[in-house]
C-alpha cells in the first residue's frame, strides 16, 4: 500500500482547516509567519501553523508528520538560509535541509494540489535538487507580503477544487448499486447515527462495503472498553459527505430523522448497545 494512499484512508478523517508552514528558524521567521498566519486567517484558514523551536526534540518528527498528513495546506519556504556560509561545492547548501526533506514528506503522501513552495529572488538562481524541480515556485522579491501570500494560497484553492471534483467524479463512477443503496439508507442519516456494522451483511453487502472504503468513501474504527470488549463500526469519511452531496443525497437533519423509517431501527440498535456496554461497565 502506497504511503499517501494509507493517509488517504486511516488517519483523522477531517483535515485540519490550516496551513503547514515548513521554513528555517532563522531571522526572519517570526515575521514573515506573523504575515502568513494573518493571511491565512483572512482567506478562511483557522490558523497557519509550524512546529516551535520550544517543541521537545523527541516529539518533532511526529508532529511534523501528523502536520503534513492533516493539514489542509502544506506552505514551504525554500528560501536561502543565511546562517549557512555558501559552499561553492554544494549548490544547494544554503537551502535547510529540515525543510527539504519536510517537503519530500509531503510530495509521498500528499497531492501536489495541496502543496506551495515559495523562495525569495536571488541574482543567480540555484539549481534545485532533482526530486522537486518539477514542483511550480512561486518567487517573491525582497520580503514576503499579504498580497503575494494571499495570491498564491487562492491559487492552490482552486486547484484543490479542481482535484476534489475530478475524485469527486470518480467515485461516483466506480460505485456499484449496492454501494449507492447504502449511501441512501445509512449515509444520510445525521452525523452520530450513521456509523454501521458488517455484522448481518451478505458476501454481496460485503464485498461493496469493500469498495467503498477503497474509495475513501467509508473507513473502519473500533475503541476498546471495559479493559476487554471492543466496540467496532464503519464511518464515512468527509471525501464521502462530499461525494453524497455531488449525488444530491442530502443528510437528513434531526427533525426528519426522528420522522424517518430508519429512526427506529437505529434507536433499538443503540439502545441496545447501551444496555450491554453498561451491563459490562458493571462487571
Amino acid at each position: 500500500m502506497y504511503p499517501k494512499h494509507f493517509l488517504e484512508r486511516f488517519w483523522e478523517g477531517e483535515q485540519k482547516n490550516q496551513i503547514f508552514l515548513g521554513a528555517p528558524f532563522n531571522d526572519s521567521i517570526k515575521k514573515n509567519f506573523s504575515i502568513i498566519d494573518d493571511t491565512a486567517k483572512k482567506i478562511g484558514f483557522e490558523r497557519a501553523f509550524r512546529v516551535g523551536i520550544e517543541t521537545e526534540a523527541n516529539s518533532i518528527p511526529e508532529i511534523i508528520f501528523d502536520s503534513i498528513a492533516n493539514s489542509r495546506m502544506l506552505l514551504f519556504d525554500l528560501s536561502d538560509d543565511n546562517r549557512f556560509p555558501k559552499d561553492n561545492g554544494n549548490k544547494f547548501s544554503r537551502i535547510n535541509q529540515n525543510v527539504i526533506y519536510e517537503l519530500g514528506v509531503a510530495t509521498t503522501i500528499r497531492e501536489p494540489s495541496d502543496i506551495v513552495i515559495i523562495r525569495k529572488r536571488i541574482d543567480k538562481e540555484l539549481n534545485l535538487p532533482f526530486d522537486i524541480q518539477n514542483l511550480h515556485i512561486n518567487l517573491f522579491d525582497n520580503e514576503i507580503s499579504e498580497e503575494f501570500i494571499k495570491r498564491v494560497i487562492n491559487d492552490a484553492i482552486k486547484k484543490q477544487e479542481l482535484y476534489k471534483n475530478k475524485r469527486v467524479l470518480s467515485a461516483i463512477e466506480s460505485l456499484d448499486e449496492i454501494g449507492l443503496s447504502l449511501m441512501k439508507k445509512i449515509g444520510r442519516i445525521p452525523k452520530g447515527h450513521n456509523h454501521f456494522n458488517s455484522e448481518n451483511m451478505d458476501i454481496n453487502k460485503k464485498a461493496s462495503l469493500f469498495r467503498l472504503i477503497d474509495l475513501g468513501i467509508v473507513k473502519f474504527a473500533y475503541s476498546n472498553w471495559s479493559g476487554y470488549n471492543f466496540e467496532y463500526a464503519y464511518h464515512w469519511t468527509s471525501f464521502g459527505y462530499e461525494v453524497m452531496k455531488a449525488m444530491g443525497i442530502n443528510q437528513m437533519n434531526d427533525e426528519e430523522f426522528e420522522k424517518s423509517e430508519e429512526y427506529k431501527i437505529v434507536k433499538k440498535a443503540e439502545d441496545n448497545f447501551y444496555k450491554i456496554k453498561d451491563k459490562f461497565s458493571e462487571n
